[in-house]
């Protein structure tokens, strides 16, 4: 008698653990879908096509001693801040 009473606990606890489960599944989703339309958004916008057009040139220019220089001072400053 115990142990029924305490398995039909143990079940309802595991029942509304997998629906907190599967409503956490849902608002995931939901926010990653709301994230994806609004980086479809800023890519459409003029600062989105401006920043992306900005990174191809510069992707462009890789390469280039300047641009090395550039990302190496750049990443060190950057690592040295957080750190």
């Amino acid at each position: 008698m115990l142990i029924d009473q305490l398995l039909v606990e143990q079940r309802q606890k595991v029942a509304a653990l997998a629906e907190q489960g599967r409503q956490q599944q849902k608002l995931l989703l939901a926010e990653n879908w709301l994230l994806g339309q609004r980086a479809k958004s800023f890519i459409g916008s003029a600062p989105g096509l401006m920043l992306s057009f900005s990174v191809g040139c510069l992707f462009q220019l890789r390469h280039n001693s300047a641009v090395k220089l550039l990302r190496s001072v750049v990443g060190f400053r950057w690592i040295t801040k957080w750190l």
